[in-house]
């Protein structure tokens, strides 16, 4: 199927739409005249510090009133820059080569912009394509993100067995927050009348055991945190079988940027949590996210950096493990 581009002539655009609805079950429209961008954008000028989280896993569960978008684009491409996307004029993320991102959403039309932005190169007015989707309820979606010859971004709508196969190299894109304030959580909310959890444990890691320095994936594990986290993996699986729910919570220390804390904190409980799931644990009972430096242990140690306060943080930087186990409520 051809990519949907901005400057293809109006019979081409037709043509793409019927194709789109066929394909992927959602009306799409391309407005073919470049668009003025009035909307916010990221500051994307300086480096970003791990800007790629956990890789790619299949999700298994969809809130039955929601659509899921997944964009992703592959690792190679012709451009090197970032594609910057927008929902409904709101900045969403800039996607880097070998990044993925996914958002849930109402079944309602909205619009979906992207734009090839370089850092050495001059900022844009217009869009290189804004599509119109209106998606399903329980649909999950996929498209493709890449570059055309003269570096324009496109979007190309991918069958799901494609789109897959593509996903399995990419990573999460962390670095920045999607400003779309109308996004959903993706998974439904299980009832809480009936159903409580009761927490049975709570396991706290030292970051500094687990992870190298200012890392956040997988492969930064050191020998000794794996070895640590099979153990923990190994017992709960023991113990407390499917009936598990486990949540991961990073944190960190307040010396530095408070955003790029945060981000790293939940980069690493999301690590934590796919490290997991690669371990035969269930992804559904399994969540991630980080609190940077929120909720320190010591709050007495100061904020700039230095030998002691390094020391004096140490357990601050963390990463907490609660598990529970679903039990009915009387």
């Amino acid at each position: 199927m051809n990519s949907l581009n901005a400057r293809q002539l109006s019979s081409i655009v037709a043509a793409t739409v019927t194709a789109l609805a066929l394909v992927c079950g959602f009306a799409t429209s391309v407005q073919a005249q470049p668009q003025s961008n009035t909307s916010a954008h990221a500051d994307i000028t300086g480096s970003v510090t791990e800007p790629l989280g956990e890789g790619y896993v299949a999700p298994s569960k969809l809130n039955p009133k929601l659509a899921r978008v997944t964009l992703y684009r592959p690792s190679q491409g012709f451009a090197s820059g970032v594609a910057q996307l927008e929902i409904n004029g709101h900045y969403h993320t800039s996607l880097q080569r070998g990044g993925f991102t996914e958002i849930c959403v109402e079944p309602a039309s909205f619009e979906l912009a992207a734009q090839m932005v370089f850092i050495d190169g001059e900022f844009k007015n217009v869009q290189d394509i804004i599509a119109t989707l209106k998606p399903e309820a329980a649909q999950n979606l996929f498209l493709r993100v890449i570059t055309d010859g003269d570096s324009r971004a496109t979007l190309t709508p991918v069958s799901a067995n494609i789109a897959l196969a593509e996903l399995k190299n990419t990573r999460r894109q962390i670095h920045a927050a999607s400003r779309y304030s109308q996004a959903k959580d993706c998974i439904q909310s299980a009832p809480s009348a009936k159903q409580e959890n009761a927490v049975k444990e709570t396991i706290v890691l030292s970051a500094y055991a687990l992870f190298e320095f200012d890392k956040s994936d997988i492969p930064s594990i050191s020998a000794k945190g794996r070895y640590s986290l099979d153990e923990v993996m190994a017992r709960l699986q023991k113990e407390y079988g499917s009936d598990a729910v486990i949540q991961i919570t990073g944190h960190a220390d307040p010396l530095g940027n408070p955003d790029a804390n945060k981000r790293l904190s939940k980069a690493r409980a999301l690590a934590i949590r796919n490290y997991f799931i690669q371990g035969g644990m269930s992804a559904e009972r399994i969540t991630g996210d980080g609190v940077g430096a929120e909720q320190p242990v010591i709050a007495t140690c100061g904020k700039t950096a230095t030998p002691k306060s390094i020391e004096c943080n140490q357990p601050n930087r963390r990463v907490v493990v609660v598990v529970s186990v679903q039990a009915t409520a009387h």
